[in-house]
């Protein structure tokens, strides 16, 4: 008997995929399945071609990394215009950045493992810098307050996301209640007092706070320095 012969998989034409087709197919695999699950191979099957074609427009890991998380960047939405005041462009900015971590769930995971530097950063931190200028904060301080901001973000879009964002946060608070109540309670009165707070460590009312908290405090420490 002859073997069935297995149809080979189909095949893109040659030269008919582009840098942003491969980086756009990179950032939807990874914000869907996880920055875990992005790898040459997994993209050449998502594109249908070989994982030596993929290589024909990236040149490794680090830069398929690096173009997604401009990428991603690149849907940042800010007000305009900006605000006039020092401390509600840092909110701003803040809430803008979370938003689009948020909505491309492997941001923060690359922004946390590797350096990101492109011609977007450079318009949005001059952009930034112009508005905390005009408002009297110096472009030295303002460079540190804005990756402060930064930091903080994507720090928080990490802690959030396998709280409240991957699951319900009805689960999350569930998660709570259950272990607690495997606790002597009356040897934690003061948390007892707050449980039903404890999900919310992990929401936009949390980041809210936090972000409130420090972009004050670095009005008031520019003030000081000024």
């Amino acid at each position: 008997m002859n073997r069935p012969v297995k149809p080979r998989p189909a095949r893109r034409p040659r030269g008919s995929l582009s840098r942003e087709q491969v980086v756009e197919a990179a950032l939807q695999l990874a914000d869907q399945d996880g920055l875990e699950a992005l790898s040459m191979q997994t993209l050449a099957r998502r594109l249908e071609c070989g994982v030596m074609t993929i290589y024909g427009y990236v040149d490794n890991k680090e830069d398929l990394l690096d173009a997604i998380a401009l990428r991603g960047l690149a849907d940042v939405r800010l007000p305009r215009p900006l605000p006039s005041e020092p401390r509600a462009v840092l909110m701003a900015w803040g809430r803008a950045l979370r938003l689009t971590q948020l909505e491309h769930p492997s941001l923060p995971m690359v922004f946390l493992s590797q350096a990101v530097i492109g011609p977007g950063i450079f318009q949005g931190v001059e952009a930034l810098l112009g508005a905390l200028s005009r408002g009297g904060m110096p472009a030295t301080f303002g460079l540190h307050a804005i990756y402060a901001v930064v930091i903080y973000t994507a720090g928080f879009v990490a802690w959030e996301l396998p709280r409240t964002r991957r699951q319900p946060e009805s689960a999350y608070a569930t998660a709570w209640r259950r272990e607690f109540a495997s606790l002597r309670q009356e040897d934690f009165p003061f948390i007892a007092s707050v449980l039903h707070e404890l999900p919310r460590v992990a929401g936009e009312q949390q980041f809210e706070i936090g972000l409130t908290a420090l972009a004050e405090g670095l009005v008031s420490a520019a003030h000081q320095a000024a």
